[in-house]
């Protein structure tokens, strides 16, 4: 079955980026110049998906503003003859973007349920919106892969990467039945482990495609600590052979942690056509005064 649709989460409180988000939504925080929800929903472009619904907290409007059209400022842009920058504020409304509100936090799985009307019974790739993945024009995005392995297998699949020492106990582990082709069969997961508990050293990272069946099962979930979890769900497809797993080519971000967030806009500097040479020799000079 083909997958159509995606969601993409937005509705955290970005408590680690305090005071500026306050007043500013996480996701609508930029690397370089663009919010980090915008090269989300790009990455989606590599799987033809534009149907897009994004979960938001009350009062989110700057997110529903970004998406939506600007025809004041598209029209003075064209007066002005500023047609590139006219296509840029053009391609921020090329997507076909619902908004879901999530009334309670209630964590990702209520999330998730928050886009059932939209999704319904039919598969959908999710992307988390604390991490970027990047890809250059050599290397497949990550969720081309998972769309791929996913209409191959017909099973949920998420992706992962390996991580090592302390590192395992921030992430949701797997535990590997079966490998092939790069496509691992996972049959447990846990969420966090110590180094001790953990199953692998393969970690649980922010992009899924998950098959239709999943909103039913979140939907039978029983909350604990006033929260549903998708790891329960996962698990359990994991307990039925019904789950996989895939690395991916290019880079993650986190940018949902500070030093994270910096190493993204720096590097994505680096690769600006704009300011990449002016950014690189400043970090040459800045490099020499430390």
């Amino acid at each position: 079955m083909k997958v159509k649709k995606a969601i993409i989460p937005a509705a955290g409180l970005g408590t680690r980026f305090l005071p500026i988000t306050k007043a500013v939504p996480k996701p609508m925080l930029s690397v370089l110049d663009k919010p980090t929800i915008q090269y989300i929903a790009e990455e989606l472009l590599s799987v033809g998906i534009e149907d897009i619904v994004i979960v938001v907290s009350p009062g989110s409007d700057v997110i529903r503003d970004h998406f939506a059209e600007n025809l004041d400022l598209e029209n003075r842009l064209l007066q002005d003859g500023k047609q590139s920058l006219y296509q840029i504020a053009k391609d921020t409304h090329r997507f076909n973007v619902q908004f879901a509100v999530q009334e309670t936090p209630n964590g990702l799985a209520g999330a998730i349920l928050c886009a059932e009307k939209y999704i319904g019974n039919e598969p959908f790739a999710l992307l988390l919106g604390d991490e970027l993945l990047y890809a250059d024009a050599n290397e497949k995005p990550c969720i081309k892969r998972l769309v791929e392995v996913f209409e191959a297998t017909g099973k949920s699949v998420i992706a992962t990467m390996e991580v090592f020492g302390d590192e395992v106990s921030k992430y949701g582990n797997i535990g590997i039945a079966d490998e092939k082709d790069d496509v691992i069969t996972i049959d447990r997961i846990v969420e966090k482990p110590s180094v001790s508990e953990a199953l692998s050293n393969y970690a649980i990272i922010g992009r899924y495609v998950l098959s239709g069946e999943v909103m039913g099962m979140l939907k039978n979930l029983k909350p604990r600590n006033n929260e549903i979890y998708l790891t329960d769900v996962l698990d359990e497809l994991a307990e039925n052979k019904q789950l996989l797993a895939s690395s991916f080519e290019g880079k993650r971000y986190d940018v949902g942690d500070k030093m994270g967030y910096i190493r993204a806009n720096v590097e994505f500097a680096l690769r600006s056509k704009e300011i990449g040479e002016e950014t690189a020799e400043f970090i040459k000079q800045l490099a020499e005064k430390i």
